[in-house]
């Protein structure tokens, strides 16, 4: 069982030389150039028996054997993200205890867009009236890969604080546990500008009853459906663009619990992680048989 395109290729490389079957479990939508046609290979071959992907952007990497290609999009533990799951810990403390937070999470890389949300929530606190100002909050958990160059964590601070958005645009850094921050969040966002294959940001933050703004890139719009459990923009969506979308969602509360409850009830009905160990463990017993056939 292989995840991660590294691992893939040991993977397959033990498989050839063992002719134990080898599962992929792909979580990428690209392959660099210089491993692009071994990549290929590899998946061809009988030892490589099974290909699953985390969405159909992923998938799109296999159309010359779609035959081992199956999608199982990831999950989540509804037990564990959802509301009231814990106690918030940003309203009533560092922001208002009415405050409207449009929150994001995960790691903090150049290909995830914060400076587009960054120039979004200046443009948004611009055009927002002073009531609305007062309560607009904009908070990222994460932070930078030690093992990534540079530390873009420390650029998007400078940025924010460049913006004037020092106090309103929070990011506290990495933590453990991302819940007790999503459950003062109201809104998600998440400005990927790359082929995102399935970001774990949506799900739980949909499992939370959050609607999502998202780009339309990758497998996000596998999850996000645009008008009913969130806003699916264009990649090129420009920050006014986006500023205007997410001040849409702070003047509509109605809006934000109705494409809330529909966020909850889409990741009970697909992205249940019991459904996908089941899902997960068929694909495993497939590739098992593969040897034996």
């Amino acid at each position: 069982y292989c995840n991660g395109t590294t691992a893939d290729f040991v993977g397959a490389a033990v498989a050839l030389r063992t002719g134990v079957p080898a599962m992929w479990h792909v979580r990428y939508t690209a392959v660099p150039e210089a491993t692009r046609a071994l990549h290929r290979w590899l998946a061809t071959r009988p030892e490589v028996a099974r290909i699953v992907c985390v969405s159909h952007a992923a998938a799109a990497l296999f159309p010359h054997c779609p035959e081992k290609a199956v999608v199982i999009h990831n999950a989540v533990d509804l037990g564990r993200f959802e509301r009231g799951a814990t106690a918030g810990c940003y309203k009533g403390r560092a922001a208002p205890a009415d405050a409207f937070v449009f929150g994001s999470m995960g790691r903090v890389l150049p290909r995830k867009g914060y400076p587009q949300m960054i120039r979004a929530a200046k443009v948004l606190l611009e055009r927002a009236t002073a009531e609305e100002r007062r309560r607009a909050r904009f908070v990222v958990v994460g932070d930078t890969p030690a093992d990534i160059p540079g530390d873009h964590l420390g650029e998007c601070r400078e940025l924010a604080r460049a913006c004037g958005l020092a106090g309103v645009f929070e990011f506290p850094g990495f933590t453990a546990d991302v819940r007790p921050w999503v459950e003062d969040f109201d809104t998600v966002v998440l400005p990927s500008v790359y082929p995102d294959p399935l970001p774990r940001t949506v799900i739980e933050g949909m499992a939370y009853g959050l609607p999502v703004v998202a780009f339309d890139v990758g497998g996000v719009g596998e999850m996000v459906r645009s008008g009913e459990t969130g806003a699916l923009l264009p990649a090129d969506t420009t920050p006014e663009a986006l500023a205007d979308v997410m001040l849409g969602y702070l003047r509509d509360p109605d809006r934000v619990a109705r494409e809330g409850a529909r966020a909850r009830a889409v990741v009970v009905e697909a992205f249940d992680a019991r459904q996908h160990g089941r899902k997960i463990h068929a694909q495993i017993v497939e590739a098992a048989r593969a040897r034996r056939r």
